[in-house]
């Protein structure tokens, strides 16, 4: 009952008050949701993907102000498969891995915000009752809990797109295997492990005929997105003080169509990069386009009015980068689009 009530409504404020998907249309402004991750919380021997716990407080401060449209990922995914708009700053929190800090430290205060979360869990970690992770009985709590989803993170959070999607769908399926037993569901909703896809992945794990999927790649999504790689930003240490914060969470989702390349495995190094923007937005001017391994923008070539080519020399080092693309909205917000790229060759 619990998911069913969370997949069919909006959060229409951080103090768990819910409106219909159809009732809110009458709301609504924007094709557009930020998806924030986490992993761990105060646990400051890993600043890789640690989160300081006065800066998380800052986070849920800002969150409690009233222009943030706090929601579940569910509702993300309802929305954009059923072409509805969302009310502008809409956001929703995802956990990834399943860190005893999650429940000790992110818990409690995500709690008493009343802002709700999606906690992916990878199995493996979990079965070996390493003092670092949740126990199932703290994950059973959880899911207990009408503010917490619980989805798939896969078995042994490995490196997918270093092993064949048969190995893939095989570490899943022992994933499958411990929730049924433990939770007595599978989780309909999935998260890569390190954000790492291919497209033969995913048509590989459309026989699990999952709701939505994650990756991890910094942009804004709308329901443009591929629903299957939908991005997050990521915020540890390095990553997470207030204003970028701020920035990320006003951000809006640069819409955009005709994406080449499609996969993110590069084939081509530097790749060539070209998207259409959607015809209503303009200023494209002042587009910039910032690879993640240079210190300077890319080049942008403008083909007619929307048609976007984005063009470096530079190769990709190996291993995952992305090419950020940003402009002025409007409104005083941003326009934020990402293109994750995996260079799994060694140069």
């Amino acid at each position: 009952m619990k998911n069913l009530i969370i997949h069919l409504c909006f959060i229409v404020s951080i103090h768990t008050i819910y409106t219909p998907l159809a009732e809110a249309q009458d709301q609504v402004s924007e094709d557009s949701a930020v998806i924030i991750m986490y992993h761990r919380f105060g646990e400051n021997d890993f600043p890789s993907t640690n989160v300081k716990l006065e800066k998380f407080e800052q986070h849920i401060e800002e969150l409690n102000k009233e222009k943030y449209n706090i929601v579940s990922f569910k509702t993300i995914i309802e929305a954009f498969k059923n072409s509805l708009k969302l009310p502008p700053r809409t956001i929703a929190i995802t956990i990834d891995d399943g860190y005893i800090s999650s429940y000790t430290e992110a818990w409690p205060r995500l709690k008493k915000a009343g802002i709700p979360f999606t906690i992916f869990i990878s199995t493996g970690s979990i079965d070996e009752q390493n003092k670092r992770y949740l126990t199932w009985e703290n994950i059973r709590e959880l899911d207990a809990e009408p503010l917490v989803d619980i989805g798939h993170h896969g078995h042994a959070h490995a490196h997918m797109t270093n092993i064949t999607p048969s190995e893939a769908l095989t570490d899943i399926a022992a994933a499958d295997e411990i929730f049924e037993r433990e939770l007595g569901y599978i989780p309909n909703i999935f998260a890569f492990p390190y954000g790492e896809y291919s497209e033969n992945l995913l048509k590989t794990i459309k026989v699990k005929n999952y709701h939505a999927a994650l990756a991890q790649y910094s942009s804004v999504a709308n329901s443009n997105s591929n629903l299957m790689a939908l991005p997050r930003f990521s915020l540890n240490e390095k990553y997470s003080n207030i204003e970028r914060f701020k920035l990320i969470v006003n951000s809006r989702a640069l819409s955009v169509k005709d994406v080449k390349p499609r996969s993110p495995i590069l084939e081509i190094n530097p790749p060539a990069i070209g998207f259409t923007v959607d015809s209503n937005i303009d200023n494209l001017e002042a587009l910039n386009c910032f690879p993640s391994h240079m210190n300077i923008p890319a080049g942008i070539n403008r083909i007619e009015k929307n048609k976007i080519e984005v063009r470096f020399d530079k190769p990709f080092p190996s291993g995952r980068h992305r090419v950020n693309c940003t402009m002025p909205a409007f409104d005083g917000r941003w326009y934020w689009y990402g293109i994750p790229f995996f260079n799994l060759g060694s140069n």
